[in-house]
């Protein structure tokens, strides 16, 4: 639902002043539930058992290295085909996208597609990778997973992070804002360290659940 004023068929460019107020509204609403809920199911997590910080601990790397792997692999994409785009731009004066696409850099205009195909990337291997760490503990056997099913994780962790963190952008892109805040400059402040974890710990703990 956070999505939805980014699809083309909802985008105005004038808005009036109740417009202005009924977004003013949803963002404190978004924010309230946002923010509440995803604390809440980490906390869960770490307390559902006597594993929490082996659960949290993979929740943190599968999300943070998926981030990571979305970051790298897309700057690094974007520099190897920017003479390219350079050279299809001056051909042709319309530049068509595609509709995902889109709607993607109408939320945040510095994702990219291959950014997006890096974390779906990273997840998986970052869930598989995790466990060997705990390779030669009793704890692994207690906890581990099939590959399949660990790969599935990573998969769905990284599809979860993806929405929140375009959640969160929306929330600052309708507000005109390039940060949440001031307290972490060049970070684009707390939330933006958190947006991607909080929507995938409330997808952990129902996997933990089933």
């Amino acid at each position: 639902l956070r999505l939805l004023p980014h699809l083309p068929m909802c985008q105005t460019k004038v808005k009036s002043s109740a417009e202005y107020i009924y977004l003013t509204i949803q963002h404190y609403q978004f924010g309230l539930l946002y923010l509440s809920i995803g604390f809440h199911f980490l906390l869960r997590i770490a307390v559902s058992s006597d594993r929490g910080a082996y659960h949290i601990g993979n929740l943190l790397f599968v999300v943070w290295m998926s981030d990571t792997g979305a970051l790298i692999f897309g700057r690094v994409m974007k520099s190897t085909t920017t003479r390219q785009q350079q050279q299809n731009q001056a051909e042709s004066k319309h530049n068509q996208k595609g509709f995902f696409l889109e709607c993607l850099q109408s939320i945040s205009p510095g994702k990219t597609m291959y950014g997006l195909f890096g974390a779906i990337i990273t997840g998986p291997i970052s869930a598989i990778l995790y466990p060997m760490a705990f390779a030669s503990s009793n704890e692994l056997s207690e906890v581990d997973n099939p590959l399949a099913q660990r790969a599935m994780l990573g998969f769905i962790l990284a599809i979860a992070g993806i929405i929140g963190d375009l959640a969160e952008s929306s929330v600052k892109r309708l507000s005109t804002k390039k940060d949440s805040g001031k307290l972490l400059p060049g970070h684009g402040g707390v939330v933006d360290r958190f947006d991607s974890l909080l929507s995938s710990a409330v997808v952990y703990y129902y996997w933990m659940s089933v």
